[in-house]
């Protein structure tokens, strides 16, 4: 198990999940993804001390938060509040891929290690996402998206024993993290009350 705390880079950017969620609307209204108090890694402040001496041309990426679960594993949670169009899926793409990167200089460790103990959640407004053809699942079909389709296929996904993943994150799995999700709101809290 790794202890954020061990890290001072780390451990002096806590905050609170909520806190990492916060989405500042085109009207200046602040939004929160999550109520919950639970202490986490502000990420994006741990990207931005780490790279202030790198002297780069291009500023890194990076996922909102990192905490333990307190099984062993880290968990990375980059939230989304927006409509999740192709770019901002890229986008998400390059946030986990420079996170994983600094993550690993940080602690010294391989990416097999994070491969083994470290998990990956991406948080989506449903009601936003509600018509996106990529919520279902990353798969070509012909069925038009819809909220009803989507509950229908994260059920079948459940029957069959397979979370249901979309947004083309799924391919971090078993590549960067033991296991990947991407959960609604709603979804999100219910992870968080069986923690």
């Amino acid at each position: 198990m790794i202890d954020i705390c061990a890290y001072p880079i780390l451990g002096g950017h806590m905050s609170t999940l909520k806190e990492t969620s916060k989405d500042k609307r085109d009207d200046g209204v602040e939004a929160y993804m999550t109520q919950s108090a639970k202490p986490v890694v502000n990420f994006d402040k741990v990207k931005d001390e780490y790279v202030k001496s790198l002297r780069l041309s291009e500023i890194p990426k990076s996922n909102d938060a990192l905490f333990a679960d307190g099984k062993g594993r880290l968990i990375f949670v980059e939230f989304k509040n927006g409509y999740m169009d192709r770019a901002k899926q890229f986008a998400v793409r390059k946030k986990i891929y420079d996170s994983v990167l600094i993550l690993s200089d940080i602690i010294s460790v391989g990416i097999s290690s994070l491969r083994t103990n470290v998990e990956y959640i991406l948080v989506y407004n449903e009601t936003v996402n509600a018509k996106n053809p990529d919520v279902i699942n990353d798969k070509k079909t012909h069925i038009q998206p819809s909220a009803s389709f989507d509950t229908f296929a994260r059920g079948v996904g459940g029957l069959a024993g397979e979370e249901y993943v979309c947004f083309g994150v799924k391919i971090f799995e078993n590549y960067c993290f033991k296991k990947v999700h991407t959960y609604t709101e709603k979804e999100f809290a219910h992870y968080l009350s069986i923690l």
